[in-house]
């Protein structure tokens, strides 16, 4: 008999004891015994501080069992998370694994084959994600706190930085924003991300409204669900919450890393000093990132035969030098013709701000390289038509286009969005607040303000043929 089967057979026989035999067809009488019974097992759950024994109970048969261990685990911090996974080890590395093909049978149903886990495994994952605040947490097994006071003195007691992530929706939903999924899949997993947030940082999410969802309905019982609009950033923040960096939007893995470490050195040498030298500190730090950004941005400028720029403040490349236009749409030969175009007073025609991006985005692609966990949880998402040779080649398809998608990200979140946050702490430093710098991440970079309630897809002007643009309101209680 199982730990839990034999905890409520004890919690039952006693309960017979206290409450009597219920009379046959008494409901009444049930009910009682029924309260009982689970008073008797919260206050038997209660008693139990080995984290090792709450693990076991977190996935028993009984849900008012496992809900309460689930619970006593949450409460338990990181130490109650290394008690679950280290005793689910097998169970989380076989739920990790994409299955088999179901094949015919899925195409007979028009369904994506081999995706969905089994009552154990979902049981199993659930539970994990309820103990980690954060969906898919099987592929990072991160801890978060969802109250910042209880990271703050988590953050304290340890000596170490605070990340505060900030995202549209519910990080333990699967339908929160789009980036703080690709966060999910590809950053958190990565065994290098995972290692450095888990023994460096205290980490916290919070919600900043309600991620907008879409569906679309074709009528015949199918359906497609996701989210539109909305972007998440990382606060970095020293143990009293005191932010000292921003990391905007989605980056690669080796960026994120190198970013979170400047931060956390940042926050643990400025986490003593009095107002006006810790405001100093800020403002050197991010003066000399500006420095820096700009002194790499004009070298990969080089590399694709382009002349320095400056980046402008609101984001917009400011007019430069003309250039060639053929030369640089091949970096291996513009590295040979720029020059010599060059010597013979021949300008290279300047590349538009997208082009430019794109360029330099494709410049990224070999430093990305997507761990295995992640690839893992991508195959395990990726929808399938059940034709192993057309999935096959479609997953490839997907991942490379999502590489590029993360490389182009990276660039213009480094050198247009963090460069930006940069001038903000040079010129701000000793004002900007936790609450205030989110206001201007919010309302300046991702143009997403909360005096938006429609975050920007509400367009009076458009005639659409629906009372009210088709938009309603319902009040919710």
């Amino acid at each position: 008999m199982t730990t839990s089967k034999k905890l409520r057979a004890w919690v039952m026989t006693i309960g017979a004891v206290f409450c009597g035999a219920a009379p046959v067809g008494s409901e009444a009488q049930a009910a009682r015994v029924e309260a009982e019974v689970t008073a008797i097992a919260d206050a038997m759950l209660a008693s139990i501080h080995d984290l090792r024994t709450l693990a076991a109970l977190a996935t028993a048969a009984d849900p008012h069992v496992a809900a309460l261990a689930r619970q006593r685990l949450r409460a338990a911090g990181p130490a109650g998370l290394a008690a679950f996974t280290e005793l689910h080890a097998d169970a989380l590395a076989t739920a990790l694994r994409p299955r088999a093909d179901a094949g015919a049978l899925a195409r007979m149903l028009g369904l994506s084959a081999g995706t969905g886990p089994s009552a154990a495994e979902l049981q199993l994952q659930d539970s994990l994600d309820e103990i980690c605040a954060q969906k898919d947490c099987a592929a990072a097994r991160l801890y978060w706190y969802t109250d910042l006071e209880q990271a703050k003195a988590a953050a304290r007691a340890s000596g170490k930085p605070i990340v505060s992530l900030r995202l549209l929706g519910d990080l333990r939903d699967e339908l929160s924003c789009a980036n703080s999924r690709f966060f999910r899949a590809l950053l958190y997993p990565d065994p290098a991300v995972a290692a450095l947030l888990q023994t460096e940082f205290v980490l916290h999410w919070q919600s900043e409204r309600p991620a907008p969802k879409i569906t679309i309905d074709f009528g015949d019982g199918r359906s497609i669900e996701s989210t539109i609009t909305g972007n998440s950033a990382h606060h970095v923040l020293d143990q009293d919450g005191r932010p000292v960096d921003v990391l905007p939007g989605l980056t690669t893995p080796k960026t994120f890393i190198a970013d979170l470490q400047r931060a956390a050195q940042l926050a643990r040498s400025s986490a003593g000093m009095n107002p006006t030298a810790r405001a100093a500190a800020l403002r050197s730090h991010h003066a000399a990132r500006l420095a820096d950004l700009e002194r790499r941005f004009n070298a990969e400028l080089a590399a694709i035969g382009q002349g320095p720029r400056r980046m402008g403040q609101g984001g917009r490349l400011e007019a430069a030098p003309r250039a060639g236009r053929a030369a640089p749409i091949a970096v291996s030969k513009a590295r040979i013709e720029v020059p010599m175009l060059g010597a013979l007073g021949e300008d290279v025609e300047r590349l538009s701000d997208e082009e430019l991006w794109a360029r330099l985005g494709e410049r990224r692609l070999a430093e990305l390289e997507l761990s295995s966990a992640s690839l893992s949880l991508l195959r395990k998402q990726q929808w399938r038509s059940g034709d192993a040779a057309q999935d096959a080649a479609d997953f490839e398809r997907a991942v490379a286009d999502l590489r590029g998608a993360v490389a182009l990200d990276t660039v213009r979140n480094e050198f247009d969005l963090h460069q930006r946050i940069h001038r903000w702490f040079v010129a701000d430093a000793a004002s900007l607040d936790l609450e205030a710098l989110n206001r201007r991440v919010y309302n300046e970079l991702f143009l997403t303000p909360r005096s938006d309630p429609w975050l920007g897809l509400a367009a009076p002007t458009i005639y659409t043929g629906l009372v009210g643009g088709g938009r309603r309101v319902q009040a919710r209680l």
